[in-house]
């Protein structure tokens, strides 16, 4: 049997109940004094409280401590000043315990820490061993205010003397109290801050309960509870079958050891081995609560059960020894646990999948081998052997799959898809075949489909692996810069038991483009008035799908888009010209990969001005009160144009007569003979127009 013991001294305040919340680590030479209580109906609130610090609280049984209170919503008053025992308090105190030896050992061993805490000690410093005497004289200091604590804990009376409880008797039932505790003087070198504590007047019949939880082990039990701030210092008494009275476990109390300065999560237990299994015990619990007192948590019954599963049995490869039945073979120790029950078979479709039971009741314990006649042909098909005791502890095989004897393949696989990246990395998808025995593909391919198809990529599952997904997206690497405009893929599907269908349709995947097609050329350009004709012969790459002519009026400028020129057209007429204007021609061809040619070599033209103005029309001739007067009509006129006029003169030949910036021309008779007049249209850049058709006048 082993008694569990274990103290709690570095965190000791977990045994005081009291949640540790302390400003340490916030603010190295702060304290607080924690305080603590319950409502006893008829008696009044009865408090405890205790420092962080042993220096805090050697000050306060030197120099006092002072309780304050505040009602509901109130402003703290002092309710009492709090100091330990005198000398003969302390005497008169442990001579009244005289028939209590345990309370008396408590009061003796307090009093005894309280002298030594409040005597001043010195001595000799030695600077070679001063370190190392210092940290010892530091951990006995840690020890007995440890001890001293645990002790004013267990003992109601020795917190009463030390001045660490107050009863406080002017209370009203359901009202709420606050209390704090400060030094009557502060510590020279702590900052101590007084911790309040708010309660109700209320007695809490829930505070003492903590249900303990047991698992029941083989030849063990296993007790654990959630440690809370009301309890500590675990007791355990046990009643063994046939037994009336309970025996104690441990002799020292339990705390717990989680080095928590909460109580979150934090856990006590108990463990007790060498039990007799299927026996009924019964366990109390005790525990110390703030106030002195020893109270029971609860009571368990428990079963110690067995929990020792028999050995695992080792499974052999089944065998496929017949069309419609698998042998399952196993093996044990020659002298197995005595008591083995029997073994259960099962088979999945997957070694991590849901194992089915192949019988209906367990197998003999005797039994070695099992013949399974319900498989699934065409399918994965994994087995265990499972070991069962009396007691129902199970142990199991690993899974072991059978190979089916198999000479039908798979059906023709299809390939889904294939891409080519910019890369020149190859995707390929397939559809995923239905036999259930599928085990994966063989890719091959050829850059011709003409040519030989070699392997180039496998993905095969392994019968024992926990992978169960088919392969069914491929990756192949290829070059760009070929001839050959596609490469070509073809795939087989096998089963595991190696059977290879027939080669699926090939699959033409095309390279990308990364050739420019040929660039367009130029033949010649011819200049008229008002228009430009381009001469030019196309690019003659095959997957040219478009070809390009660009225009500009600057040579600086950059191209632009002007027309888009298709097969199988060699000339572009320009109407959209204006005269004196130089424009700038080239094209590029793009093809079915958007890859573009370079530019053509460029050509530049310009309609000209061959000089000839448009003739002058509704030319008219009237007289009136001996005055001729000519009018005309011209679409074309603007500041720079104006117009001659031409007349017959003695031998009826026309010359020139006279200027007109209008459209009209006037002039006086003088008698003359018929006379003939005609108009010719002028510009200021030299350019003419034919003679206007002829007007005459005759008289």
């Amino acid at each position: 049997m082993i008694h569990t013991t274990r103290y709690l001294l570095i965190i000791c305040f977990i045994a005081l109940s009291f949640s540790q919340k302390t400003v340490a680590q916030e603010e190295a030479f702060s304290a607080t004094i924690q305080i603590r209580g319950r409502y006893v109906e008829g008696t009044g609130i009865e408090l405890r409280y205790f420092p962080d610090r042993r220096a805090v609280l050697l000050n306060g049984l030197q120099r006092g401590l002072v309780l304050e209170r505040a009602v509901g919503n109130g402003e703290f008053e002092e309710l009492a000043l709090l100091q330990p025992y005198s000398d003969q308090q302390w005497e008169t105190a442990i001579a009244a315990a005289e028939t209590d030896s345990e309370t008396q050992d408590y009061l003796d061993l307090a009093y005894h820490f309280l002298q030594s805490a409040t005597t001043p000690s010195g001595g000799n410093f030695s600077f070679e061993e001063g370190i190392s005497e210092m940290r010892q004289q530091r951990a006995d200091e840690d020890f007995e205010y440890a001890v001293f604590v645990l002790s004013a804990v267990r003992e109601a009376q020795v917190a009463e003397a030390l001045a660490l409880s107050y009863t406080d008797s002017d209370v009203q039932p359901g009202a709420t109290y606050t209390y704090r505790v400060r030094p009557v003087e502060e510590h020279p070198l702590y900052r101590v801050n007084p911790a309040p504590f708010t309660m109700e007047a209320v007695v809490d019949n829930e505070a003492y309960q903590n249900e303990v939880y047991v698992y029941e082990g083989d030849t063990e039990l296993n007790f654990a509870w959630e440690e809370t701030e009301h309890l500590s210092g675990y007791f355990v008494e046990r009643r063994a079958p046939g037994e009336t009275d309970f025996t104690p476990l441990n002799e020292a109390p339990l705390y717990n050891l989680s080095g928590q300065l909460n109580y979150e999560n934090a856990r006590g237990s108990y463990r007790e081995e060498d039990l007799v299994n299927y026996q009924t015990y019964t366990y109390r619990f005790y525990a110390s609560n703030l106030y002195g007192e020893r109270v029971l948590v609860d009571e368990v019954k428990a079963m110690p059960r067995d929990r020792t599963p028999p050995e695992q049995p080792y499974l052999e490869k089944p065998e496929h020894v017949a069309p419609r039945e698998v042998l399952v073979k196993w093996q044990m120790n020659e002298n197995p646990a005595e008591d083995l029950m029997g073994f259960a078979v099962a088979r999945s479709d997957a070694p991590e999948g849901d194992f089915r039971l192949l019988h209906n009741e367990l197998l003999p314990a005797a039994t070695r081998t099992f013949t399974d006649t319900s498989f699934v042909e065409g399918a994965r098909n994994y087995y265990v052997v499972q070991a069962v005791d009396t007691a129902f502890n199970v142990s199991s095989s690993f899974p072991v799959a059978v190979t089916l004897i198999d000479t039908v393949p798979p059906v023709q696989p299809i390939i889904e898809s294939g891409v080519i990246d910019s890369l020149g990395v190859v995707t390929l998808t397939m559809t995923q075949n239905p036999e259930r025995d599928l085990m994966g593909y063989r890719i091959f391919r050829a850059n011709d489909p003409e040519h030989e198809f070699s392997v180039i990529r496998e993905g095969f599952l392994e019968i024992d692996s926990m992978e169960q997904q088919v392969q069914l997206v491929f990756t192949d690497t290829v070059t760009l810069n070929s001839l050959t405009p596609a490469i070509y893929y073809r795939a087989r599907a096998l089963d595991f038991n190696h059977n290879q269908s027939e080669f699926s349709d090939i699959l033409r995947v095309e390279r990308p483009d990364t050739i420019a097609p040929t660039t367009p050329v130029f033949k010649r350009l011819v200049n008229s008035t008002d228009q430009i004709d381009l001469y030019f012969a196309l690019s003659e790459s095959e997957d040219v799908v478009e070809q390009i002519l660009y225009r500009k009026t600057s040579i600086e400028a950059p191209w632009m888009a002007y027309a888009t020129i298709a097969a199988p057209q060699t000339q572009f007429t320009d109407t959209e010209v204006e005269q004196g204007t130089t424009y700038y021609y080239s094209m590029r061809a793009r093809d079915n990969s958007g890859n573009f040619s370079t530019y053509a070599h460029p050509v530049f033209g310009k309609a000209y001005d061959n000089g000839v103005r448009e003739v002058v029309s509704d030319l008219t001739l009237t007289e009136e009160e001996g005055t001729i007067t000519l009018n005309w009509a011209y679409e074309g006129m603007n500041e720079d144009t104006f117009f001659v006029i031409y007349r017959t003169d003695n031998q009826g030949r026309l010359k020139t007569h006279r200027r007109a910036e209008g459209l009209s021309f006037s002039e006086p008779l003088r008698g003359e003979g018929p006379l003939s007049y005609a108009v010719r249209t002028h510009t200021t850049d030299g350019g003419q127009s034919p003679m206007s058709e002829v007007v005459t006048y005759e008289p």
